[in-house]
């Protein structure tokens, strides 16, 4: 069962490199993330004390779920199927990926908004290139980067990604505060996407 996911990233997918362990130390300092724990192999971490003021749900009466289950083996697939909020950091130092879901939209020139019909022969073409990034718009003539395609909130190109697992597409968005926080550690502005992988 695929996991639904809020993600935080840096705006720039070329920026500095973002060290982990400074960045868990940030995110546990401020209260977004608790204690670590093991699923998959991988290390994830329960929300902290702040989560609820880092992290705004929108709607009326968010069904919220922050604690995992007692019993080991419900964790292990609760925690797989985000069935509780909890924080995994996928990061890179000097990998840039892309992530996305396989059900999103294609994305959109950022400055004419034409839909981008090439997308699967350009990502490819990336993928086996990674440094060929330029791109030019077959509407408008705009010419840029792949990293500036507009992927309304479905996908981007990153090194580091803050997975808030448990988060249904529009249910919450970073608050400010956290976006600051970020922006201040990672010398960019950072944005958000929502993922079911």
């Amino acid at each position: 069962m695929a996991a639904n996911k809020l993600i935080l990233y840096p705006s720039q997918a070329d920026g500095p490199a973002i060290d982990t362990d400074e960045l868990v130390q940030r995110l546990d300092s401020i209260g977004l993330i608790g204690a670590a724990f093991q699923c998959q192999g991988r290390t994830h971490h329960l929300t902290g004390e702040r989560f609820l003021q880092l992290v705004t749900f929108l709607g009326c009466s968010p069904l919220i779920e922050l604690e995992p289950p007692a019993d080991a083996g419900a964790r292990e697939s609760a925690c797989a199927e985000g069935r509780f909020c909890h924080v995994r950091l996928a990061t890179t130092r000097n990998v840039i990926r892309f992530r996305t879901s396989a059900q999103a939209p294609p994305p959109r020139c950022p400055h004419c908004r034409q839909v981008e019909t090439r997308w699967p022969d350009l990502l490819q073409r990336w993928e086996a290139h990674t440094g060929h990034t330029q791109w030019t718009c077959a509407e408008c003539g705009h010419q840029g980067r792949l990293y500036d395609l507009n992927f309304r909130r479905r996908g981007a190109f990153a090194r580091a990604l803050i997975e808030v697992w448990g988060i249904y597409p529009s249910e919450a968005v970073p608050a400010e505060a956290l976006l600051s926080v970020l922006r201040q550690f990672g010398g960019c502005a950072w944005s958000h996407m929502y993922i079911n992988d």
